[in-house]
């Protein structure tokens, strides 16, 4: 019985172990998404943009003012010039083999059409692996207390 219960728990540890592999994997996979959108954002490339989210990304900001589809999101780049100073490490939160939520604070300055814009804020950003990719596929920015 020992013998079983050792092997048992052997099995139980690879298990785990190949597990928090994928999910550190699939972390910085998804790190790196966002890190590139994020700089395709700065350089305000909209085919380097557009090819990291997907067609029915949504995008929720307190600048927009309203929800905005890509379309509207990559229409509007010109407009938006900003610093973000993250104030927390990002957490990726694993919704399922395809699915993540990215959270983190940060601080945000900047303009939007020409309106000057500067908060403390709470991002989430929703990401997807369709076709072997991952895609950010909603990402809301909620201005908190200063």
């Amino acid at each position: 019985m020992p013998k079983l219960l050792a092997a048992f728990s052997a099995v139980i540890l690879i298990a785990l172990t190949s597990c928090t592999q994928d999910d550190v994997a699939r972390t910085e996979t998804i790190d790196n998404v966002v890190a590139q959108l994020d700089a395709a954002f700065e350089a305000q490339n909209v085919n380097a943009a557009k090819a990291l989210m997907t067609p029915d990304h949504l995008s929720v900001t307190p600048y927009y003012g309203t929800p905005q589809s890509v379309d509207e999101v990559l229409a509007s780049l010109p407009d938006l010039k900003y610093a973000q100073t993250d104030e927390s490490e990002p957490k990726v939160v694993l919704l399922g083999d395809d699915a993540a939520m990215r959270t983190l604070t940060a601080k945000v300055d900047g303009t939007f059409e020409g309106e000057p814009f500067s908060y403390k804020v709470f991002i989430t950003a929703i990401l997807v692996r369709q076709n072997g990719k991952w895609l950010e596929r909603f990402y809301q920015v909620t201005r908190l207390a200063p």
